[in-house]
């Protein structure tokens, strides 16, 4: 367990969470909604919930990118939604 994790469960959380968004190309995607600060505020703290940090960090770190979350994230549902707005909105525009 990392010196930070034990001193602030949360702030390794909330790392996990920026680095997911970045990883799945979210940020940009959540920022842009007229309701981002909810939308932001609802998935940080699920992702502060989370049981599974360890495997959330190794999983980032294996990858530079990814199309999708790992199936355990409490936020995987949420960044499919986002995923499946922009092919939506891509479709719309063509």
């Amino acid at each position: 367990m990392s010196l930070l994790r034990l001193f602030n469960p949360f702030a390794e959380n909330t790392r996990l969470f920026d680095m997911m968004l970045d990883k799945l190309g979210m940020r940009a995607r959540i920022a842009a909604r007229a309701d981002a600060a909810g939308v932001m505020r609802r998935a940080s703290n699920r992702c502060l919930t989370c049981a599974e940090p360890g495997a959330c960090a190794k999983w980032l770190q294996e990858r530079e990118t990814a199309g999708e979350a790992p199936s355990y994230c409490r936020n995987h549902d949420l960044f499919e939604r986002l995923k499946n707005e922009i092919s939506d909105d891509i479709r719309r525009a063509a």
